[in-house]
């Protein structure tokens, strides 16, 4: 229990320190942060709006308690350019990071699934093969090279899916690179827990090889790779924001880079937060994964 608490606390630390750190960047501009804001962004906001609102009138540490207040509510107050509420415009675009994130992991999982399996259960086969070729080159393939590969191939050659604002040539390219990494890591760990006593004495009794291989093999093996794919989640998260903006997907990336092209910081500020504690919290995730599963109990 006293582990859990601290790793919270310790979530909870780092994430507040990212906030801090992102809104101290606005006081940290050359000069008067509220001129650099104006002149940058073009707004027509009374220069009194703008100051009450980055509490700009107050001091820096008496601002910051101020925002992590509002925030923790949150409230991230409106954008620089649209006056939109920030929580609202990040709350929905990063759905739509969500639901690609979700999709490009139900197909990835599913392809690496199916090819290490098949890859542990006969070293040196046909499968084998094809996990080392695949796995290394999927994962080698960069993210802006792949996604107009995909475009190219999916919206041009064979015209399927429409060039922007569909959600499956996203997910694909996203769960391409991810499949890669974690069909051969699949192999490696099932491979390594099928040389176990246990496996050697299930075939020796004669239980089909289908349930050595899911019970032997990979079931001892899920919970450290349950907590893998926690850490993973930032990752593929970090990857869906170059892959919205390649494919034009409205998510949080495209909105992050929307964002500090148009100097509207406001929503910088939201997006970064957000996403920083989606990464946090996939993270923590996959370490309560892991304490579910494991220890795997196998019976006789």
């Amino acid at each position: 229990m006293w582990t859990g608490l601290f790793r919270a606390l310790s979530l909870l630390t780092i994430l507040l320190g990212i906030f801090a750190a992102t809104r101290g960047l606005v006081r940290a501009l050359p000069g008067d942060p509220l001129e650099t804001l104006i002149a940058e962004s073009g707004t027509s906001i009374p220069p009194q709006i703008l100051r009450e609102e980055f509490n700009l009138d107050k001091p820096f540490f008496a601002a910051l308690i101020s925002d992590l207040k509002k925030a923790s509510v949150g409230d991230f107050g409106l954008s620089l350019l649209t006056r939109q509420p920030v929580a609202e415009v990040v709350a929905k675009r990063f759905l739509n990071t969500l639901a690609l994130s979700l999709l490009a992991l139900i197909i990835g999982l599913t392809v690496s699934l199916l090819l290490g399996l098949s890859a542990a259960a006969k070293p040196s086969g046909l499968a084998d093969t094809i996990c080392t070729v695949y796995g290394g080159i999927a994962a080698a393939l960069p993210t802006p090279w792949l996604g107009p590969i995909i475009i190219l191939t999916f919206a041009v050659i064979i015209p399927i899916f429409p060039v922007g604002g569909n959600i499956i040539p996203p997910a694909l390219t996203l769960a391409l690179g991810f499949s890669g990494v974690w069909a051969r890591l699949i192999r490696e760990r099932v491979r390594d827990t099928l040389m176990t006593g246990s496996a050697t004495g299930a075939r020796a009794r004669g239980v089909p090889e289908w349930k050595v291989i899911l019970k032997y093999g990979f079931a001892p093996a899920s919970a450290g790779l349950a907590a893998y794919l926690g850490t993973r989640f930032g990752g593929l998260l970090a990857g869906a924001f170059v892959t919205e903006v390649i494919f034009n997907w409205s998510g949080l990336g495209s909105l992050l880079v929307e964002s500090v092209l148009q100097r509207d910081y406001m929503m910088v500020e939201g997006a970064t937060f957000v996403a920083a504690g989606a990464c946090l919290m996939g993270t923590w995730a996959g370490d309560l994964a892991q304490n579910f599963i494991n220890p795997v109990r196998q019976t006789k």
